[in-house]
């Protein structure tokens, strides 16, 4: 089985790929028309982007020509599921290096996304303290603050000096990805404050620090906080970086600013597909019968939703046989409601993501969106009734389509916020096919409205 194997360094001059270049040149050409010299140069995030359109075979082909710190950087920048997949695929020896060689977060990550028994196997050939740090991760929730930081944070006593931590960074700075704060400790290892590096370079090499550490911590996160309240605890406060505790208050690690980049992204993208009924983990790439056991399910739930709101239409068969113009119109105003609920439905996922709206103003908020539902539902019913009035030369079938507007778009803005209130507050993800059943409300309100109105005001 091919394995990744260290190559020279590049050239100082060598051409970075663009992302299109290594498509092309990997599809019309095969792994050994690329250079090694010119991967290297590469961003290991444009790599990371080809390698996560490749099967597991194609991903190691390419790793073969990367030296391995460069692989370390670029398994990094992957999705989990798919640097577990190219790891799970290399040779022991080689596997293990890696895993020792990745920071712990992204290590820990990696690990999670194994099948259990390669877990335990490399778990029990990688060292002593990467197993351990690796044990401590993954008890963790993935989603969870615990599950996302680092360990490799930089720590001091109260009474050091700005010169010892100084040159105790020194010696720490091969271990850590990042410093942007010294974390104060006590002998127990519980955080007392933390001083940042301006406020190092800031005083005098023989101040202690804790004359001048802050110790008033408003950015501590627990190790059981979700990832996103981290997300948007760091993003309130405007820090790169914040620590996270255990329950006794001791320092465990640290997230950075970029392990938020990826939360955010992640987040947003299970959101969207979601809301769409897709798997929130789905990617192109995924084997056809896996997206497919993923979709079924809400398909089928879609289904049973359309066929409801057909039965309504079929229930005005009659009707509509008599008046061909209601058939003509019934989309208008089932589409116009339909797009209304889903702008609100929009802003309802998001503000609900960013914790905009607090508990007891679940009401306010859907008598709100509905009365947007109703200013719009007069203005676009207003237009689509002059525009039909014209067109047919009967005034009623104008009322008609005022009124089921004005009706349909008030119900749409309420449905497009209570939905995802509702999901929420029983606990389940706002997002999770919310669109799905947003659709079939407004359908089914929307034809009973329409057809029932034209059957009382026009036969």
């Amino acid at each position: 089985m091919a394995e990744v194997n260290d190559t020279p360094a590049p050239a100082a001059d060598a051409e970075a790929y663009t992302l299109d270049e290594l498509r092309e040149i990997y599809t019309e050409k095969g792994v050994e028309a690329l250079d090694a010299g010119r991967l290297e140069a590469t961003s290991p995030y444009t790599v990371g982007s080809f390698l996560s359109r490749l099967d597991v075979d194609g991903r190691r082909e390419v790793l073969r020509l990367i030296p391995l710190e460069h692989t370390t950087s670029i398994l990094s920048e992957m999705d989990a599921e798919d640097a577990a997949d190219v790891v799970e695929a290399m040779r022991e020896p080689r596997a293990v290096q890696i895993l020792e060689e990745l920071d712990p977060d992204d290590s820990a990550d990696i690990f999670n996304e194994m099948e259990a028994a390669d877990r335990e196997r490399l778990l029990g050939k990688v060292d002593d303290e990467t197993a351990a740090t690796m044990r401590e991760l993954i008890s963790y929730g993935p989603d969870t603050a615990g599950g996302i930081m680092t360990t490799e944070i930089a720590t001091a006593r109260p009474s050091m000096t700005v010169i010892q931590t100084v040159r105790h960074i020194q010696r720490l700075n091969d271990e850590l990805e990042h410093i942007f704060y010294v974390y104060v400790v006590d002998e127990e290892n519980r955080l007392l404050g933390v001083v940042s590096m301006r406020d190092l370079v800031m005083h005098g090499p023989l101040d202690y620090l804790r004359d001048f550490m802050t110790r008033d911590l408003k950015g501590v996160c627990r190790v059981d906080m979700d990832q996103e309240q981290v997300a948007r605890l760091m993003a309130e406060l405007n820090l790169n970086a914040v620590p996270v505790v255990d329950a006794d208050n001791r320092l465990v690690g640290m997230v950075t600013h970029d392990d938020v980049l990826d939360i955010v992204q992640s987040e947003a993208t299970e959101d969207i597909q979601k809301l769409m009924g897709a798997g929130g983990d789905e990617a192109v790439n995924d084997p056809v019968f896996q997206s497919i056991r993923r979709r079924t399910p809400w398909l089928l739930i879609n289904l049973v939703t359309a066929m409801i709101a057909g039965s309504v239409v079929y229930a005005f068969e009659d009707q509509i046989s008599k008046m061909a113009i209601l058939a003509a119109c019934m989309p208008v105003v089932a589409g116009l409601s339909g797009n209304t609920g889903a702008q609100t439905l929009a802003i309802l996922i998001r503000s609900i993501a960013l914790g905009d709206i607090h508990s007891g103003e679940d009401r306010r908020v859907c008598i709100r969106e509905m009365f947007k539902g109703l200013m719009n539902g007069l203005l676009i019913g207003l237009t689509a009734a002059v525009t039909v009035g014209a067109l047919t030369g009967n005034p009623m079938i104008s009322v008609v389509i005022f009124t089921a507007m004005v009706m349909a778009m008030c119900f749409a803005g309420m449905a497009g916020a209570f939905i995802p209130l509702m999901l929420n507050k029983l606990g389940f993800d706002p997002a999770q096919s919310s669109n799905i059943f947003l659709t079939a409300s407004t359908d089914i309100f929307s034809f009973a409205v329409f057809l029932g109105l034209g059957s009382w005001i026009l036969l």
